[in-house]
């Protein structure tokens, strides 16, 4: 029983001896991946998902990138500089991009000009409209969906809804609703 040393251990003493520490002792075939250096801002797609580098970093691009940034707040209002800690500068920062410190100028302003209740007023037609529109969208999806008479629960029984009142009723009703909630905004609004 001979005991030798093998090739690639002398190969490997030789590179020692050489101070080439990186050199490779043995012969292997197979798979090279191919990379290619990326830098600052490029985007690429790799395995289905898209990737950008922002400061360095590897990150990928979704759908929400834009609402995210949207939605971010900063800590300091872009008009003028105050710190925005408390809640209500976030809640006006939400609404309309700045303090609640600058919203207040703005709407002392308006006063003193004397625009401020048709700001005012403009304001709520804008979010009654919208709000009217939500409504009257999620009432005709309901009306389609009573069409089907038999509802299936999550626990898989089948019930039936027939019965109760007729489409007719619940159209009377839900204008009469619409007709309450405009004559309330009219009141709020003075008119």
């Amino acid at each position: 029983m001979k005991k030798g040393i093998s090739q690639r251990k002398v190969q490997r003493m030789r590179n020692l001896a050489t101070k080439n520490y990186g050199a490779k002792t043995t012969i292997q075939s197979g798979y090279n991946k191919k990379s290619s250096k990326k830098s600052e801002g490029d985007v690429w797609e790799e395995k289905g998902k898209t990737w950008t580098i922002k400061n360095g970093i590897k990150q990928s691009i979704t759908k929400l990138d834009s609402a995210r940034t949207h939605m971010r707040m900063p800590t300091h209002c872009p008009k003028c500089n105050t710190r925005m800690r408390n809640s209500a500068h976030k809640f006006m920062y939400v609404r309309f991009k700045h303090c609640l410190h600058c919203q207040t100028k703005f709407e002392f302003k308006l006063e003193d000009d004397g625009k401020y209740n048709d700001w005012k007023n403009d304001r709520l037609n804008n979010n009654f409209s919208k709000w009217l529109n939500t409504i009257e969208g999620e009432f005709d999806e309901f009306m389609k969906s009573r069409k089907s008479q038999k509802q299936i629960t999550e626990s898989g029984h089948i019930e039936d809804w027939s019965g109760g009142q007729t489409d007719e009723q619940i159209i009377e009703q839900f204008n009469k609703f619409i007709e309450t909630e405009k004559q309330k905004l009219k009141k709020h609004l003075g008119e």
